[in-house]
């Protein structure tokens, strides 16, 4: 939405654009202010309602309450790794919207690999067991996340140059701001 400005100096082309002309021969077609306003408002209740939209919010708030993990960053995993499917699965054996390997499933007791709420409190544990090891660098956390913590540490606390992992941080950190 913006103001139009419409040159009509030239007898056989019209212009169109939304800078004002060095003409005295334009037409101004101004957006209404209370139309302005009301775009804003509909833009930052969108976006304050992006992740309370999402499948599953009231399970990662209560993972974000336990884990002190901000529910856009969980939501951001969960995007990346299933799109919020809770039985996908990687032909790697992870399972779920946060896609655990079993022995991460295991270490943070999940009993029911298909139910969404143990599955995205595990795993948020892990993250934030993963922010804690890597001094709360995100990148490398999420780089872990994806490679496994050992990928990290043998590359000198870099991420990994594996094509899956180089995608993934970049990824993850887009939902991340999108939902934030």
């Amino acid at each position: 939405m913006a103001d139009v400005y419409v040159d009509l100096s030239q007898a056989d082309e019209i212009s169109i654009g939304n800078a004002e002309p060095d003409t005295y021969y334009a037409i101004r077609i101004e957006e209404p202010v209370a139309l302005q306003a009301l775009a804003i408002a509909q833009a930052v209740n969108q976006k304050k309602a992006s992740t309370k939209q999402l499948p599953y919010h009231q399970e990662v708030l209560q993972a974000a309450n336990e884990t002190a993990l901000e529910p856009a960053l969980i939501h951001a995993v969960i995007a990346t790794e299933s799109k919020h499917n809770p039985r996908a699965k990687s032909h790697k054996g992870a399972y779920g919207l946060m896609q655990l390997m079993p022995a991460t499933a295991s270490r943070f007791n999940v009993k029911d690999k298909n139910d969404p709420k143990q599955n995205i409190l595990a795993g948020s544990k892990y993250l934030k067991e993963l922010l804690t090891l890597f001094n709360g660098d995100l990148k490398l956390s999420l780089a872990a996340y994806n490679a496994g913590p050992g990928a990290v540490q043998k590359y000198s606390n870099r991420i990994p140059p594996y094509k899956e992992t180089i995608r993934y941080v970049p990824k993850v950190l887009k939902y991340y701001k999108q939902y934030s």
